[in-house]
């Protein structure tokens, strides 16, 4: 595996949906190549660092090399690794400007420094700095530091320790029930479906055992959302508005329109709204900003 830095000068104005198309294409990409890295755009250059199986790489940068989009096209390092130092993004993103490196020790000279011609020892320093700098910010910003453990405060430390304790506890116990909810599909199908005659099957049966399995979904769900946080202190906002979105669609799945009062299809449908448009809010927010 290699991690492989390069250069390049955009051909002609990027507009911010240009920006996009790129990220965009870029991150569809490498989910599929399994490749992983940043990019930085700082109006006069674009900056990337793509990390991946060393043919892999290789055959990406020879086609980045050819797209009229980048000139004076440069690799400028490329080294053999065996951690991924980006490895919670596809392609990170950032427009860098002065106002982003004026109050940085050490980077606030960087739009003054030339970098269309040979890149030395400490331009390339330079650069992995400023690499390192925003990989290292948008992970502060994903952490959730109410709970840290890095506390001088020994009774806050405890609080915060048993708090994580309790955490583990709801993790292996939503483990348990995600179990019990695999238990029950089976127990639903083999009730409303094998044990009765063919002709039998109706809506509710069927709608019944769709229930069944959307519970499993959400479970687990839950769960992913309970071992994130064990794992990095991560507060996983998209995941956990999906799974409330998911949580509402299996309520509608299951819904008897003969039951339901016309309130509460417009009360869901309402609630359906409002957290898709906070999920696309948040995808949006990720498209624009996100390192991931």
């Amino acid at each position: 595996m290699i991690q492989a830095t390069y250069i390049s000068t955009p051909m002609r104005p990027m507009s911010p949906e240009d920006l996009m198309q790129i990220l965009n294409s870029a991150r569809l990409n490498n989910i599929q190549l399994g490749v992983s890295g940043m990019l930085l755009f700082t109006g006069s250059e674009f900056i990337q660092i793509l990390e991946g199986e060393e043919r892999i790489i290789e055959k990406l940068l020879a086609t980045i090399k050819q797209d009229p989009r980048h000139g004076n096209f440069r690799v400028i390092e490329k080294k053999q690794i065996t951690v991924r130092d980006y490895a919670d993004w596809t392609m990170g993103f950032k427009r860098v400007d002065k106002d982003d490196l004026r109050d940085i020790p050490g980077m606030n000279k960087f739009f003054d420094t030339d970098l269309s011609g040979e890149i030395d020892h400490n331009k390339l320093k330079l650069i992995n700095n400023l690499l390192n700098h925003f990989r290292n910010e948008r992970k502060k910003k994903n952490i959730h530091e109410e709970l840290s453990l890095d506390q001088e405060d020994k009774f806050i430390f405890f609080l915060h320790s048993m708090i994580r304790f309790a955490v583990k506890v709801l993790a292996l116990l939503m483990m348990l029930t995600v179990l019990w909810c695999v238990l029950d599909v089976v127990v639903v199908i083999y009730k409303e479906i094998l044990s009765l005659p063919i002709t039998s099957l109706g809506k509710s049966e069927i709608l019944h055992v769709f229930g069944s399995f959307m519970i499993v979904l959400i479970a687990i769900e839950i769960f992913i959302n309970i071992t994130l946080y064990i794992r990095n202190d991560v507060i996983p906002v998209k995941m956990v508005v999906a799974t409330a979105l998911m949580a509402v669609a299996r309520k509608i799945i299951v819904f008897d329109f003969h039951d339901v009062s016309a309130i509460h299809v417009i009360g869901t449908g309402l609630l359906v709204i409002a957290l898709g448009g906070s999920y696309w809010l948040l995808e949006r927010e990720f498209k624009v900003h996100s390192d991931t």
